[in-house]
């Protein structure tokens, strides 16, 4: 009978993990109960030990051995990795439908969790060589402190090593998953499910740095060992969340700011700690010393320097000024660029997308697209443009503010993207008919409900295009051609259609008006309903349910359900027409 994890409800199949043959040697499932049990219980027979060998006064004057600091950094590195399972599955669930072929949820919940036994080890054991080198057991003149510390400061450095180990597994296979989506919009739905992952880790370190902090005296959060421990910590969050951040080049891009600010910490805090432990200065020299070293001031040194002191200060003045160098262009370069206008105004899209309802998609942003889009936003319907090249978008974006979506409209992700779920109609613009004939065939079999409207460029592919589902076939030669000869033939008539289905500035306009069940003009007559009196429009015609038109209709034409009304009149009159029919539902 296979082992079930009692930290989730997901059992890995790879094998368990360090952490969980630990809490599973105490056999106490619920993984609080466990993590505490582990970490107060070594702590209680330090105290024991402590008490029978009558050293208890001085352990307690011992630094930070008074403190609880110990057990709650044991039960708290041992309550993680269940916590932070959950989130790796939530991410790859986000993952699994952006992905272009599918996969099963369970194979890739396995490939996300499995570890190598011998790196695991390996991490572990990195991590406690660490731990006891900042902890120096050595120096303490009570041996009982001394193994205590050498135990259990090993065991938590060892977790530790042993989380950045699993954590950066996990972000590179999260990473290798969003290097397989296609689609810049796309991508960025998964960035922030990435980036989110990459911050949950981060943030998890951060934990552990305040939980310290807390659990010790003001005094002692200044000793050397707990700044350098604590200053690794945030460098390794940072770097969590650049891995995350950095999978793509757009991204680099996009975050390059926060990676030179995150480079300069780091350098200043390698600085920092190589003038401590080669020259013997305080902290504050040290980091002083730093930075006038990488901007290159010159203030001279602080103290005379030894022969090792010089070669670590033209190593650090090598390396530093060159980051320095790099972060300054960096932020000059994520200001003039407008690096940041495009990340806000790309989540403020994801948003705009996200409310809307009963909208249309217009995929392709060519001259019939830009057309269509120039229609859409004089005529204030809501719609989406989605399109791969970015520079016809900015085309289009200078209409005004038009939500829009950087992709591959042939991807099923990027019309869920663009709420296809929630929308009325789509267009499909693109210029080759096989593209529009794909968009067609995926649009249809996510919403059996939309209104498809294609572009032709061959006569000869109509018949396909509505067999994958297209509802009406548009092809702009024909339509360009009987626009030739009607307007030679009969141009009034022309200018005058284009004068009512046009905003063009003028008063009069076609539009129709769909009734539905419920409605308050269903069921009564024309003369009945008397629109002409109580909102002045024309009814020019009515579309029957069987697309059978009735041109110049009498009063005494009945009005039925599915029937479409083609109107003449002002916008304000048509919305009277709505109104009366809303105020006359029941």
């Amino acid at each position: 009978m296979s082992y079930q994890h009692p930290c989730s409800k997901i059992t890995p199949s790879a094998g368990l993990t360090l952490p969980d043959l630990l809490q599973r040697s105490v056999a106490i499932k619920p993984c609080v109960s466990s993590s505490l049990l582990i970490g107060v219980g070594f702590y209680a027979l330090l105290l024991g030990a402590a008490y029978f060998d009558g050293v208890l006064k001085e352990l307690y004057h011992g630094p930070g051995w008074h403190s609880l600091i110990y057990p709650l950094m044991t039960a708290y590195l041992l309550l993680l990795p269940p916590l932070i399972r959950r989130q790796l599955c939530k991410a790859v669930e986000e993952f699994q439908p952006l992905l272009p072929v599918p996969e099963r949820g369970e194979q890739l919940f396995t490939q996300s969790l499995a570890l190598r036994r011998q790196y695991e080890w390996l991490s572990f054991l990195m991590g406690m060589t660490v731990g006891i080198f900042l902890l120096r057991p050595w120096d303490f003149t009570t041996p009982l402190v001394a193994v205590y510390a050498f135990l259990i400061g090993g065991l938590n450095f060892g977790l530790l090593g042993w989380f950045v180990y699993s954590g950066l597994n996990a972000t590179r296979f999260l990473t290798a998953l969003h290097s397989r989506i296609r689609g810049s919009d796309v991508q960025t739905r998964a960035l922030f499910t990435l980036s989110r992952w990459s911050l949950t880790i981060g943030l998890a370190l951060v934990g552990g740095i305040i939980l310290g902090i807390l659990s010790i005296s003001v005094q002692e959060r200044f000793l050397s060992v707990d700044l350098f421990t604590y200053g690794g910590l945030v460098a390794v969050a940072a770097f969590f969340f650049l891995q995350g951040a950095s999978s793509t080049s757009s991204l680099i891009t996009q975050f390059r700011i926060l990676k030179a600010v995150i480079l300069l910490f780091i350098v200043a805090l390698l600085g920092t700690a190589g003038y401590y432990y080669l020259e013997g200065w305080a902290l504050l020299d040290g980091f002083y010393m730093t930075i006038i070293t990488m901007t290159t001031i010159g203030f001279g040194e602080v103290a005379p320097l030894s022969k090792a002191g010089r070669l670590f200060t033209i190593f650090l003045s090598l390396t530093s000024v060159g980051i320095a160098g790099y972060s300054v262009s960096a932020v000059a370069a994520f200001i003039v660029e407008g690096d940041f206008q495009k990340i806000i105004r790309g989540r403020k899209m994801r948003k705009e997308i996200d409310k809307l309802r009963d909208h249309i998609i217009l995929c392709g942003t060519g001259r019939v697209g830009l057309q269509t889009a120039i229609e859409f936003h004089k005529t204030n319907t809501p719609f989406v443009v989605v399109d791969q090249d970015q520079a016809a978008i900015e085309e289009i974006l200078r209409l005004g503010e038009i939500p829009y979506l950087v992709g591959d409209a042939t991807k099923d992700e990027t019309l869920l993207l663009a709420g296809i779920e929630r929308a009325k109609g789509v267009i499909v613009a693109l210029c080759d008919d096989k593209d529009n004939a794909f968009v067609t065939l995926s649009a249809r079999s996510l919403n059996a409900n939309l209104r498809i409207v294609a572009r032709l460029t061959n006569e000869e592919n109509a018949a396909k295009l509505r067999k994958v589902g297209a509802d009406n076939v548009v092809s702009t030669n024909v339509l360009g051609g009987l626009r030739l000869a009607s307007l030679m033939i009969r141009p009034s008539v022309v200018t005058f259609l284009d004068e009512m289905l046009r905003v063009t500035g003028q008063t009069l306009r076609m539009e129709e008006v769909l009734l539905q069940e419920g409605d308050g003009l269903v069921g009564s007559s024309l003369i009945e309903a008397d629109i002409g009196r109580k909102t002045g429009l024309l009814v020019v015609a009515i579309k029957g349910q069987r697309d059978s038109y009735y041109f110049n209709p009498r009063g005494a034409t009945s009005l039925s359900s599915g029937d479409t009304l083609i109107v003449l009149g002002t916008s304000e009159q048509v919305a009277a027409l709505r109104q009366m029919e809303m105020k006359n539902k029941g």
